[in-house]
């Protein structure tokens, strides 16, 4: 039912927030309401991501190149301007705010995530954003545990990163998924 009404106001929200809100009031009081709740397992923690990575996962919602029940319709009615402020506006947002809640499921081995993520990862997802890819530390288990899952699961062209990420994701184990993601969850942005 949660999801039914938080679709719902969304959906209602994006036609209304492009007419009267400025883009940073509109992220503010709108995207950051799921982007910030550590509830909503599968929003990310957005806050200070690259804006090219951004732009480029708000394009694929926009125009339903990523399959996203609640993303897809929110962003269905933006423009590529307004896509590209948005983007901006959240890179501008410090990374600190990113941080989720520290959530360890108690069936994870943190230091298995460790190794995993040393050996696998550390090189692309840095943890100050110099990386090649997204930060990932700081952010929620569910999501981090969806997330690599799909890599595993899913394979469509407007990600060329699946090529590069299914090559580590397709070696590990549900337990190992659990452990990278408990490793990275507590992981702090900012001290």
């Amino acid at each position: 039912m949660q999801s039914i009404i938080l679709l719902l106001g969304l959906l209602s929200f994006n036609l209304y927030a492009q007419q009267r809100l400025s883009i940073p009031q509109m992220v503010d009081n709108e995207c950051m309401s799921c982007h910030k709740d550590p509830t909503i397992f599968d929003a990310p923690m957005i806050s200070g991501q690259k804006r090219d990575f951004l732009e480029f996962e708000l394009f694929n919602f926009r125009d339903y190149l990523r399959d996203h029940e609640i993303m897809n319709q929110v962003m269905e009615n933006f423009t590529d301007t307004e896509v590209k402020e948005i983007a901006a506006y959240v890179s501008s947002l410090s990374l600190c705010e990113a941080q989720a809640q520290i959530d360890l499921p108690p069936d994870a081995n943190v230091k298995n995530g460790k190794k995993i993520f040393n050996k696998n990862c550390f090189q692309c997802h840095k943890k100050d954003g110099s990386g090649i890819a997204p930060v990932i530390h700081g952010q929620k288990t569910g999501y981090l545990e969806n997330a690599i899952r799909s890599f595993q699961t899913t394979w469509y062209e407007p990600r060329p990163s699946r090529i590069n990420m299914r090559s580590f994701t397709d070696k590990l184990s549900e337990q190992d998924i659990k452990d990278v993601a408990a490793y990275l969850n507590e992981q702090k942005l900012c001290d």
